[in-house]
């Protein structure tokens, strides 16, 4: 997944580090680094953040990797997609790490559970 560079958010939304950790709703600014790891159990933002950061003035280039130059709004959740952003392959790399990301870190914490509790798979 795409490394969030957390120095060039703060430039495009001209906000403090603490003050884009509030706008994302999380408790500890340093916990943003996180967002500019790659490690597979490295944080990244959540939907609702990203809505906000996107309506606050970040591009996607700098939190997707991927430079759109489409309408400012986002879609509306659950919504279609335009077809310039549904058919562009840098977007669906893009999209198909994010789910394997996501399995990975689902997948790490059931066999986690399941180790804790005596299974082994």
């Amino acid at each position: 997944m795409h490394k969030i560079n957390v120095d060039e958010l703060s430039k495009e939304l001209n906000l403090s580090v603490e003050d884009i950790a509030v706008l994302a709703g999380i408790k500890h600014s340093k916990n943003l680094g996180k967002w500019a790891q790659s490690k597979p159990d490295g944080s990244r933002p959540n939907y609702n953040a990203l809505i906000k950061l996107l309506r606050a003035g970040a591009t996607t280039k700098t939190l997707f990797g991927v430079d759109y130059k489409g309408p400012v709004k986002p879609p509306v959740l659950g919504g279609h997609l335009p077809p310039e952003i549904a058919n562009d392959p840098d977007f669906i790399a893009g999209q198909n790490q994010a789910l394997k990301d996501i399995e990975a870190k689902i997948e790490a914490r059931i066999t986690a559970k399941l180790k804790a509790k005596g299974i082994d798979l």
